[in-house]
């Protein structure tokens, strides 16, 4: 059963201790892993956790600054809000899973947990067909980004790694050349060939062919054969280390 990480957005300490209660009582599906008192005060923490869920407090506040959030094409978790019957209709167009009235019942809790166990299992399953079509393909080994006044013919062994800047995307090369592409970084994760290719997080996309080792402290980190470093997000650390051991 997969373990969903969550993230509270929310001050009340009562509910904070609750789901804290919750996730020893039920440690193979749920664990909560930070909270903040508002999305506005969540990025960096969410950026650098990259949360499976988001436990919300259906405020104006937290709405509009979610709604921001999700255009920035940093954060892929999935949203539970929690409320009054009120704030569910404005909730359910930010796509939500589920809405939890207050107080929340263990049982409801566990109910809507499921519903993103199911989504995200069913997105996963989505991802490994289209890989598999991918592979199906001719293989060539380049792909094409174009612009106004060129079209540049990279070659997928000379890319370093990917990074999201919102819906665009930076390429990084070997030759240290930065190309910027007007598609987003899901559109690339689609494209490169998933044998060397390997999205360590929402927003780095890495060519683990150019990895000379991971770094262990305060996280995992992959130092490239350029000197840079790039973090592993937190979730994804043990699909990443599975993925390496395989190759």
């Amino acid at each position: 059963m997969l373990l969903i990480h969550a993230f509270l957005i929310d001050d009340d300490l009562d509910l904070i201790h609750k789901l804290e209660t919750y996730g020893k009582k039920n440690p193979t599906i749920f664990s909560l892993i930070g909270a903040a008192k508002s999305v506005a005060e969540s990025q960096h923490d969410l950026r650098q956790l990259q949360p499976d869920l988001l436990l919300i407090k259906a405020t104006k506040e937290n709405l509009k600054h979610l709604d921001s959030l999700q255009n920035n094409n940093f954060l892929d978790a999935k949203c539970i809000f929690i409320g009054t019957k009120e704030a569910a209709y404005q909730a359910f167009k930010l796509q939500a899973i589920d809405f939890l009235l207050l107080p929340i019942n263990d049982d409801e809790l566990t109910a809507a947990l499921l519903k993103v166990q199911h989504t995200i299992e069913r997105e996963v399953a989505f991802e490994q067909v289209k890989n598999q079509a991918f592979l199906s393909q001719a293989n060539k080994d380049f792909f094409v980004v174009s612009s106004i006044d060129k079209i540049e013919i990279i070659k997928f062994k000379e890319v370093l790694y990917c990074k999201a800047d919102g819906k665009y995307t930076e390429i990084f090369l070997q030759n240290g050349t930065k190309i910027v592409s007007s598609k987003n970084i899901g559109e690339y994760q689609q494209l490169f060939p998933p044998h060397h290719f390997f999205r360590i997080h929402n927003s780095t996309l890495i060519n683990v062919n150019h990895i000379v080792r991971i770094n262990k402290k305060d996280g995992l980190y992959c130092e490239l054969n350029n000197g840079h470093d790039l973090p592993v997000a937190k979730r994804k650390e043990r699909d990443f280390l599975v993925y390496l051991r395989e190759k």
